[in-house]
């Protein structure tokens, strides 16, 4: 099925970023869109919203059908997608018959560079602490980068946050900020986590590890320093990163924390890994999780 324009402006450029976000008519929903919809304004992307439709029938006529859908579509249309319309923003809409889960394979079919959720759907049936089934499932499984939207948040972003460790999934999470947060010129909170080592500090320079990290920190984070956005690298000791994370988010006052799927440790055959899972049930501003490229 093509998606159904209720778009503000077409954009035609082929290579242009594009954003699919689960619409449901819930207030997570409608955060997730309106996130969507500023962060596709600074960075020249178009925004495709999909809400998913059940029939509550086990067998309808197709006329009775056609008419549901039609009633669906006018309704994600007129009263959830337009009145969070933007001037210069492409927003299409698509109603698809089936689980609201099957939003991973229709990013994948359309291209997606990010599916954005909102932290809590319609559905009723909240996942782990208070976090949507729907979304619980898409972290866990998406191949793609999931931004995690809690009800009620502007789409405005002045201060990112970026967890580090030298990972795979670190580079891709910095790739992300390059690609899509370095258009809007925020500006970068760079967090990275280390317990050092005895043998790292003699007693003449006890502060030796800490030297170490911000020279081998600085190397990760050269890809966003050269794009001449701003970057502040903090080192934290002795903390677990996911709280290391959550604080300086909170301190900073930070708009978007983004992390990757996975970090340096734990069990390599998890798609999500520990940081990430608690992290993503303990953060209170929209999370992005960024998967390895590739």
């Amino acid at each position: 099925m093509s998606p159904n324009s209720a778009s503000i402006v077409v954009v035609s450029d082929a290579q242009i970023k594009r954003f699919i976000v689960g619409v449901d008519g819930s207030a997570g929903g409608a955060a997730a869109l309106r996130w969507a919809v500023a962060l596709a304004a600074g960075v020249g992307a178009e925004v495709l919203a999909v809400n998913a439709y059940q029939h509550p029938y086990a067998e309808i006529s197709p006329e009775e059908h056609e008419r549901q859908v039609d009633e669906r579509r006018a309704l994600l249309n007129d009263e959830w997608v337009r009145p969070v319309g933007q001037a210069g923003v492409s927003v299409l809409t698509k109603v698809q018959q089936g689980d609201a889960r099957d939003i991973m394979a229709i990013a994948e079919d359309e291209g997606a560079d990010l599916v954005v959720l909102g932290r809590t759907g319609q559905g009723g049936s909240p996942g782990f602490i208070h976090l949507g089934s729907v979304v619980e499932y898409v972290a866990h499984h998406s191949r793609l980068p999931l931004a995690i939207i809690p009800p009620y948040v502007s789409g405005s972003i002045e201060r990112v946050i970026l967890g580090v460790d030298g990972s795979v999934e670190s580079s891709a999470a910095i790739a992300w900020c390059v690609d899509h947060v370095g258009p809007t010129n925020a500006e970068i909170v760079a967090v990275t986590v280390r317990e050092p080592y005895l043998e790292w500090t003699p007693r003449s320079t006890r502060n030796s590890w800490r030297g170490d990290i911000e020279l081998e920190m600085k190397q990760w984070i050269d890809p966003i320093s050269a794009t001449g956005v701003a970057v502040t690298p903090i080192v934290e000791r002795d903390r677990h990163p996911a709280n290391c994370l959550l604080g300086v988010a909170s301190a900073r006052q930070g708009d978007l924390l983004v992390i990757g799927t996975r970090g340096a440790g734990g069990f390599t055959g998890l798609r999500l890994g520990g940081v990430a899972m608690k992290v993503m049930h303990g953060v209170a501003i929209p999370l992005v999780l960024v998967p390895p490229s590739g």
